[in-house]
C-alpha cells in the first residue's frame, strides 16, 4: 500500500527506527509503545490484556505509531516483506496493521473494527443532506439544531487550551483503548510539532465555555478525524455534532475521503461512513507466544455491528 504525503514526512519524528523493506521506499519506522493501564472495562471485553502486558515487558514493537490509527495500514506482503528485512533484528514479537489477514507462517491477524470512511461526492453540505433518505435527514437536521446551541472554531494550540483538551481527552479515552501515552498533553503537542498546520483543533464552546473538541489532519486528500474529547456532563448529541463539523468541514474543503476513525461503526454508517476492514497482524516465532496468540484467536471474538445506508 502506498504511503500518504504525511506518512513520508514524518516517518523520521516517529520514536523508533526506520527499516527498508525494499529498494523503492523510504522505510517504515518501528517502534515500541509506551504503556499507561486502562481503568475501564473495555481491555476484559476485547481480549487486549495479554498484549498490554507484553508491551510492559518491552516484547512487542509496532510498526509505525500506535497513536496514528490509520496511518501505515499495509498489505499483507509488505509486512512480510518487513520481517524478511529485519532478520536478526526481529523483535519477539511484531504487530501490524494490514488490509487483509495475513496468512503466512507465524502470523496471527485479528480483526480490528473497521475504520468508517466518507466517501466526498458532494459540493457543499447542503447537497450531502439533501442526498439522504428522509430518516436519516431528519436526524441530520436534528443535530444541526442542537449544533445552534454551540459555536465551533479552530482553536490557537497555546499550552492552555491544549491542557483543557488533554484532561477531556483523558476522560473521554480512559476506559476505551488499550495504550495511551502517559502524557495526553505531550501527544496533543507532538501532533502539532509533526504536522504542523496540517492539524487542527475545532473547540465546542456554549456560551464561551470550552465543552468539547475534534482534531483533524489534512493528509493530501483525505481529512482524518484524530482525537475526540468532551466533558462527562454533555449530552450524547455532542459526537454527531464533532463528526458533522469534520464532514462538513471536510466537504467545504474539497477532500476526496473523510476518515472518521474507528470505534461507533453503526453511527458512523448512518452518517454516510462506508466501513474499511482492518486487521491487528502479530508476527513471531516464539513457541510460547504462538500458543498465547492461538488460544486468543480461538477466544477473540470481533464486535459485531449493523451497517446503515442512508443515502437516497
Amino acid at each position: 500500500m502506498n504511503t500518504t504525503p504525511l506518512e513520508k514526512s514524518i516517518s523520521t519524528h516517529v520514536q523508533g527506527r526506520i527499516v527498508q523493506y525494499d529498494n523503492n521506499t523510504a522505510g517504515l519506522p518501528i517502534c515500541i509503545p509506551k504503556f499507561r493501564r486502562s481503568s475501564g472495562s473495555y481491555l476484559k471485553k476485547r481480549g487486549l490484556k495479554m498484549v498490554n502486558a507484553l508491551v510492559r515487558k518491552g516484547v512487542l514493537e509496532v510498526v509505525g505509531s500506535p497513536w496514528l490509527p490509520g496511518f501505515w495500514i499495509q498489505k499483507p506482503e509488505v509486512l512480510q516483506s518487513l520481517v524478511r528485512s529485519l532478520n536478526l533484528k526481529l523483535p519477539i514479537l511484531l504487530m501490524g496493521v494490514s488490509d487483509t489477514p495475513v496468512s503466512e507462517k507465524n502470523w496471527t491477524s485479528f480483526r480490528a473494527e473497521p475504520f468508517m470512511i466518507v466517501d466526498n461526492k458532494w459540493n457543499s453540505f447542503q447537497e450531502y443532506m439533501d442526498s439522504m433518505k428522509t430518516k436519516y435527514r431528519s436526524r441530520l437536521k436534528k443535530a444541526m439544531r442542537f449544533k445552534d446551541g454551540y459555536e465551533t472554531v479552530e482553536l490557537e494550540q497555546n499550552e492552555n487550551n491544549i491542557t483543557r483538551c488533554a484532561g477531556m481527552l483523558e476522560k473521554t479515552l480512559t476506559d476505551k483503548v488499550a495504550v495511551l501515552p502517559i502524557d495526553l498533553s505531550e501527544l496533543i503537542i507532538r501532533f502539532k510539532v509533526w504536522f504542523k498546520g496540517d492539524f487542527k483543533i475545532f473547540g465546542i464552546h456554549d456560551k464561551g465555555e470550552l465543552k468539547g473538541f475534534i482534531s483533524v489532519v489534512e493528509d493530501g486528500e483525505c481529512l482524518r478525524a484524530m482525537h475526540y474529547g468532551t466533558l462527562k456532563s454533555n449530552p450524547d448529541m455532542m459526537y454527531s455534532l464533532a463528526m458533522f463539523h469534520v464532514i462538513e468541514y471536510g466537504i467545504e474543503h474539497g477532500f476526496k475521503q473523510i476518515n472518521l476513525g474507528r470505534t461507533a461503526t453503526e453511527i458512523k454508517s448512518t452518517y454516510g461512513a462506508r466501513a474499511t476492514e482492518n486487521h491487528f497482524s502479530f508476527h513471531t516465532r516464539n513457541i510460547l507466544l504462538k500458543l498465547v496468540l492461538y488460544i486468543a484467536k480461538r477466544t477473540y471474538a470481533p464486535k459485531e455491528y449493523t451497517l446503515r445506508s442512508p443515502f437516497k
